[in-house]
């Protein structure tokens, strides 16, 4: 009975365990930017993205605008604002090439397929949005 109780214990504790969120830290210098944008695929602006390996930039959205990639058959989006700065006058990304984004604050250049920092010493990736395709159609938020 008494080996009982303790495995029932033993399997309350793990369950409670399993429960709690990974510790995360949050990126001080970019805060929340609540937003949906649609995006069209068929229109002049947005039908770069139907090739893979293209990536574009919109500026009316998220802090500092996003970056919307095709990359290797997915669709992602980036927040344009340096991860490694403040916001302020240069932190807005700069689209180097269709795989890569420079801050030109400090060059610290980021990938687009993961967001990971490729020189530097910056503790933050690029901030992720939500890619939702549906047809012709991408829904991107936060």
């Amino acid at each position: 009975m008494k080996l009982n109780k303790y495995l029932l214990f033993l399997l309350i504790f793990w369950s409670f365990m399993a429960c709690q969120k990974e510790n995360i830290q949050r990126n001080p210098f970019l805060q929340e930017a609540k937003f949906t944008k649609r995006i069209n695929l068929r229109l002049p602006q947005y039908i770069k993205l139907t090739q893979d390996n293209t990536s574009i930039v919109i500026d009316d959205v998220g802090l500092r605008g996003i970056v919307v990639s095709h990359i290797f058959g997915n669709y992602l989006a980036w927040e344009r604002a340096c991860p490694s700065q403040p916001l302020s006058e240069c932190s807005q990304m700069e689209l180097k090439d269709n795989f890569t984004v420079r801050c030109p604050c400090n060059n610290q250049l980021y990938h687009l397929s993961n967001g990971q920092p490729l020189n530097g010493s910056s503790p933050y990736p690029l901030l992720n949005y939500q890619v939702v395709v549906n047809g012709n159609m991408l829904t991107i938020s936060n």
